[in-house]
């Protein structure tokens, strides 16, 4: 069987940087469901909310295709967006993918407002530059990290480590996965 790394956190926390860095570096296949959204939407742009029956389709959409990856032997790192309490993309993956992976790791990057706010800005998006509604969105977001559904161990403060060495501590401290 194959290893799964989830990786969560708040828009911005640096989730695809270091999932691409593990894929690249470990030889994991990258699965990020936002690509899965982007699909979605762009048949059913509505106002560009997630509905709850859209976050079933998706995160059945997205365990599948990591299922069908693990069969095929891939080690695979998928990333989402942490964006609720309770986590229900978070406990979904964990439920779906727990028995199909020889490992599972859960990865919450947990980045500091400011941190945040400024990797926004460096991407460029132009959804993005209204600093006062990404604060109340990243503030949110962050208070995710404070559910009881999430273990202490999972986050990683990524405010002042590089993605390099993030991907380092993380081999480290999960040396059975990336062996």
């Amino acid at each position: 069987m194959s290893n799964v790394i989830l990786i969560s956190g708040p828009s911005g926390s640096g989730k695809t940087a270091l999932s691409e860095y593990i894929g690249e570096t470990s030889h994991f296949t990258v699965v990020s469901e936002d690509k899965f959204w982007g699909e979605l939407k762009a048949n059913n742009p509505g106002d560009g909310g997630r509905s709850l029956e859209e976050e079933v389709i998706i995160q059945n959409q997205v365990a599948t295709k990591v299922g069908q990856l693990l069969e095929e032997g891939n080690n695979v790192v998928l990333e989402f967006i942490l964006y609720c309490d309770p986590p229900r993309p978070l406990l979904a993956y964990q439920e779906a993918l727990q028995n199909k992976a020889a490992n599972l790791a859960t990865v919450l990057l947990k980045p500091s407002i400011d941190v945040i706010l400024e990797r926004k800005r460096i991407r460029g998006r132009v959804n993005e530059q209204n600093a006062e509604s990404e604060t109340a969105i990243g503030v949110s977001q962050l208070g995710c990290l404070d559910s009881p559904y999430i273990h202490k161990e999972w986050i990683v403060n990524n405010d002042s480590i590089s993605v390099s060495e993030t991907y380092e501590m993380l081999a480290r401290d999960y040396k059975h996965i990336f062996e």
